[in-house]
C-alpha cells in the first residue's frame, strides 16, 4: 500500500468515526439509529472509535428509559472491549475523565467492573488531586469522585478527600465528612476534623461531625479549642470536661 492509499484510507476512517459519533450523540434521530451508530464505533474499535462511544455518556435522551437503556447497552459493550481488545481500553477512558467535568458516572462504571481495588483506588485518587476546592457551577464531578472515594481505604486518598473539607461547596464538605471517616484513618483525618467542627457554619454537617465524635470519646479537644467549640456544638450535644463531645440525650 502506497503513502496516498494509507493516508486515503486513514482519512477515509475518520470521516466514518465522525459521522457515527455524529449519530450516536443526536438525541433527536431514531434510538435505534444511534445504538447502530454505537456498534459500529465497536466495530471500528480505534482509539478515536472508542472516544466517539464515550461521547455518549455525555448527551442526555428526552426519553429517560431510553436513555438509560442506551447508556447501559454502551457500557456493556466498554466493557466486552476490555476482554477483547488488543487497546488499553481503561486507560482511553481514564485520559476522558480527566478532561470532563461532569457526565463521569458511567465512565467510572466501566472502570469499576474491570479494574482491580487498588487500581481503581488509585484512578479515584488520581483524579481528585486534579479537582480544586474551589467554586465550580457544576460539581458533578467532585461529587461523584468524593462518593467512590468512602468505597476505598488508602493515606493517598484520605489526603484528597480531606481536602474538600474547605471546598466551597456546602454538599461537598458534607460528602467529604463522609468519605473521610470512611477511609479509617483516624490518626490523619482527626485533626482536620476538629477544625472543620469549629469552622463550620453548615447546620447539618456541624450536626453529622457532632455524631461522628460523639462515637469517639477518644478524639479529645485541648483546653484552648474547647471555648470556641462549646458555642459550636448543636442541641443534644455538648463537650465533657475531659475534652471529648458527647450526646446529652439518647
Amino acid at each position: 500500500m502506497g503513502f496516498m492509499d494509507y493516508f486515503n484510507k486513514e482519512k477515509g476512517e475518520e470521516r466514518k468515526i465522525a459521522k457515527l459519533k455524529k449519530t450516536a450523540t443526536h438525541m433527536y434521530v431514531q434510538a435505534a439509529e444511534r445504538q447502530f451508530a454505537i456498534q459500529q464505533l465497536r466495530d471500528v474499535g480505534t482509539p478515536e472509535a472508542i472516544r466517539a462511544m464515550l461521547a455518549r455518556f455525555n448527551e442526555n435522551a428526552p426519553n429517560t428509559t431510553t436513555d438509560a437503556e442506551e447508556k447501559e447497552y454502551t457500557y456493556h459493550l466498554l466493557v466486552e472491549l476490555t476482554k477483547t481488545s488488543a487497546l488499553n481500553i481503561p486507560e482511553i477512558i481514564i485520559e476522558s475523565l480527566h478532561k470532563s467535568e461532569e457526565k463521569v458516572n458511567w465512565r467510572l462504571r466501566v472502570l469499576s467492573d474491570v479494574l482491580g481495588y487498588e487500581e481503581m483506588a488509585r484512578v479515584v485518587e488520581e483524579l481528585l488531586a486534579g479537582c480544586t476546592t474551589d467554586y465550580q457551577r457544576n460539581p458533578e464531578k467532585k461529587q461523584e469522585l468524593i462518593l467512590r472515594a468512602a468505597e476505598f481505604k488508602s493515606d493517598e486518598l484520605a489526603r484528597q478527600v480531606l481536602r474538600f473539607l474547605d471546598d466551597d461547596n456546602e454538599t461537598l464538605r458534607f460528602l467529604a465528612v463522609d468519605s473521610a471517616v470512611a477511609q479509617q484513618r483516624d490518626a490523619m483525618v482527626e485533626e482536620p476534623l476538629k477544625r472543620r467542627l469549629v469552622e463550620e457554619d453548615s447546620l447539618r454537617i456541624v450536626q453529622k461531625l457532632a455524631e461522628i465524635f460523639a462515637d469517639r470519646p477518644q478524639w479529645t479537644f485541648g483546653a484552648d479549642e474547647r471555648e470556641p467549640l462549646g458555642k459550636t456544638l448543636p442541641a443534644g450535644y455538648a463537650l465533657h470536661k475531659d475534652g471529648y463531645v458527647y450526646r446529652t440525650r439518647k
